[in-house]
């Protein structure tokens, strides 16, 4: 169980430093559009849809490391008048819930997408990486690898609240 959670921590370090970095690129993308359509006026072809796919890539992974950090959207009016072991055992029921949804839509029917990109050779139309258009599989790659984060740390979450309720014996359900 300790490796999970050390492998949650690592992965959580790794994708804050990927998100600034892509960030860093899609602000420079921005700011280079600007410059070339309005200084020099010929505006870049790419820099248009390359910010479009890096903000895809920010806002997928970007909720994959907010939920890593346990920081996402939670209504918990409900949560706050249970006891703390309902309180655990909820957060597992929600673990399950989250960890279903992330295998099926995410990873499932994201890779569903990426095969299916990349079977009938679905290219960007601007893009171009070492002689050749970016294949849109690629772009798409973002929702399975989300997916099989936000599974993780799904387990770990709920691994983490059934440590705790086997660690509170005598509190009262």
């Amino acid at each position: 169980m300790e490796v999970l959670n050390n492998t949650v921590v690592f992965i959580t370090k790794v994708l804050e430093k990927l998100l600034i970095f892509l960030m860093w690129i899609m602000v420079a993308a921005v700011v280079w559009q600007v410059f070339t359509r309005f200084v020099i006026n010929s505006p870049s072809t790419f820099t248009d849809e390359l910010s479009r796919y890096l903000m895809q890539w920010v806002g997928i992974l970007g909720g994959a490391y907010v939920y890593a950090l346990k920081r996402h959207l939670a209504i918990e009016v409900l949560v706050t008048k249970l006891s703390p072991k309902r309180q655990h055992i909820l957060s597992i029921i929600i673990s399950v819930i989250v960890f279903i949804f992330s295998v099926i839509v995410l990873v499932y029917g994201g890779m569903n997408v990426v095969q299916t990109t990349l079977k009938f050779n679905q290219v960007s139309p601007s893009l171009v990486f070492f002689g050749s258009n970016l294949p849109m599989g690629y772009v798409y790659l973002s929702a399975p690898i989300s997916g099989i984060i936000i599974a993780i740390c799904s387990v770990n979450d709920s691994l983490q609240s059934a440590r705790e309720i086997i660690n509170m014996k005598g509190d009262k359900a």
